[in-house]
């Protein structure tokens, strides 16, 4: 059908390779093969063919799984199957939740039947939705294990209340710049008796001390590993939640007002498996960092802008937290912690690993000790350092043979000094230098010619440049993030941290009042001692 006839095809006679005059001998006889011929005309093409149809529905879930949100959205408008496939099988979603959010929610969660990690973002000039949204969210979503709210100013202490009645399985919270209270997050613990990670920022129910009773004594949060405070009013009314979470791992206090020291004592009897500590502008003492050193699996410590811990509580707690692998000092400048709190680190912390020093002013006598004593140093940074100058770094250079990475910034270091580098540290990857007046850029250029698997990043100093930048510094010494960040983080917790809700005048005089009720604690409490023992 559709062909012609065959051609014969003939085989011809072989001939020798010889040049003869004579003629040409026959070896074989003829031979005649058939082949068949194709038609002139063509076959209609077939038809497209949808090669997923023949996909189960959980192999096609298992493919959206590996997609980024982009993609499953442009995914999800290809077919219906599609669509619902799409929907039915995501796991994670972040909403507007602004008022008009509420008529939706059934359409919403119709499609999206299996969320189990819900972000509920905003915009702080706009109507958020209430109890009854948030209500009939939790409904819907019984299976819930991750919840962010972020500037859900008209959810109260009754929504968190149904939220945790219909969330049992809830596992992290995090809410920042909401106006429910302590009663709020109260029924969320007792009810979610799951919950590892809570993470509180900006609570505007806790501004009224009144408003904001604490938490009772009779809850036990046994399943709790992590809590983070930020710039809170009344954040004490915690305290007891953070005393009474016998598995405690991770506490996290930024700029809360009030004195802390009496809930690190509390932590010291009754939690001692904390193995990771951030105070950041905290009124806190080396009363606190003593009560600290009962904590022995204590493995990170950041102390940010704590002007009343010096080298006595620093050198108490090292000498009983041997197991200290990563320790961030912001000393303000205040000269309070020093060589005699380096000391002790380099003596009693063998394992440590990262070390950032910031208008810390240490010498070669003390990081001579911690580059010997420290073997397995691997990030070292330090910024607005005074003493920090070219016998320093050629210490560095000539002990830290574990080293990795490497970020100075402000300090009196010269082309002198940093040629150590050239030969010194065999395993450095990473240098980084800013705002050093000693160091030129025809330097930089040298030393990433002579070691060409070294990174170098040279900034040099402008004429207006002004204060080092803290977080800068954190970042680039490998510190990890935020609570929140890191866990969803990244989760950024990549979660990103919604620095898009931050900005706003109301926000900018809210964080100017925190400042000023909070710097007037540390001041006036850390000079009456500094007084006091003059």
């Amino acid at each position: 059908m559709g062909q012609t006839g065959s051609t014969p095809l003939t085989r011809f006679p072989s001939f020798s390779n010889r040049r003869s005059n004579s003629k040409p001998q026959l070896t074989s006889p003829t031979l005649t093969i058939s082949f068949p011929t194709p038609s002139i005309q063509s076959s209609p093409p077939p038809p497209d063919l949808d090669y997923t149809s023949e996909l189960p529905d959980e192999v096609l879930c298992v493919v959206f799984h590996l997609l980024p949100s982009s993609d499953r959205k442009r995914c999800s408008l290809v077919c219906r199957r599609w669509w619902l496939l799409e929907g039915q099988s995501r796991q994670r979603l972040a909403l507007n939740a602004q008022h008009s959010l509420s008529d939706s929610i059934p359409t919403l969660f119709d499609r999206f039947s299996s969320v189990s990690k819900l972000a509920l973002k905003c915009d702080r000039r706009s109507d958020s939705i209430g109890d009854e949204g948030l209500a009939l969210i939790a409904r819907r979503c019984p299976g819930l294990t991750r919840l962010k709210l972020r500037a859900c100013r008209a959810v109260t202490d009754a929504g968190m209340e149904a939220l945790a009645e219909s969330c049992p399985k809830l596992c992290k919270l995090s809410v920042g710049s909401c106006s429910f209270g302590s009663k709020g997050i109260e029924a969320v613990l007792r009810a979610c008796t799951h919950l590892e990670e809570l993470s509180v920022k900006r609570l505007r129910g806790l501004s009224d001390s009144n408003a904001s009773p604490p938490v009772s004594a009779e809850i036990v949060a046994r399943s709790l590993r992590a809590v983070c405070l930020k710039e809170l009013y009344n954040g004490q009314c915690f305290s007891t939640v953070i005393s009474n979470s016998p598995n405690l791992k991770v506490l996290k206090l930024f700029r809360c007002a009030g004195d802390w020291d009496p809930l690190l004592e509390d932590i010291s009897v009754k939690v001692l498996g904390v193995t990771e500590v951030h105070l950041e502008k905290l009124q806190v003492s080396d009363r606190g960092l003593m009560a600290l050193s009962a904590c022995p699996s204590l493995e990170v410590l950041h102390l940010v802008k704590t002007p009343e811990c010096t080298d006595t509580g620093l050198t108490v707690l090292a000498e009983k937290c041997n197991l200290l692998r990563k320790i961030h000092i912001d000393g303000w400048k205040t000269n309070r912690i020093g060589d005699q709190g380096l000391i002790a680190i380099a003596k009693r912390c063998p394992n440590l690993q990262e070390l950032v020093l910031i208008g810390v002013n240490p010498t070669a006598r003390s990081l001579e000790l911690v580059a010997t004593n420290c073997a397995n140093l691997e990030r070292l940074a330090l910024c607005g350092s005074e003493t920090f100058g070219d016998a320093e770094i050629t210490c560095i250079a000539a002990k830290c043979l574990a080293l990795k990475k490497l970020c100075i910034k402000g300090c009196p270091i010269s082309d002198l000094g940093m040629e150590a580098l050239a030969e010194g540290c065999p395993r450095l990857v990473k240098v980084k230098v800013k705002k050093c007046r000693g160091v030129t850029a025809e330097f930089a250029e040298w030393l990433r010619m002579s070691r060409g698997s070294l990174a170098v990043n040279f900034d040099a100093p402008g004429p207006a440049d002004g204060a080092p930048d803290v977080s800068e510094m954190v970042e680039n010494a490998g510190s990890e993030g935020d609570l929140d960040d890191r866990s969803v983080a990244g989760e950024q917790l990549g979660l990103s941290n919604g620095n898009a809700l931050n900005g706003g005048t109301r926000a900018s005089a809210w964080k100017t009042r925190v400042s000023i009720f909070a710097g007037r604690n540390f001041f006036v409490s850390a000079f009456r001692r500094l007084h006091g023992s003059q």
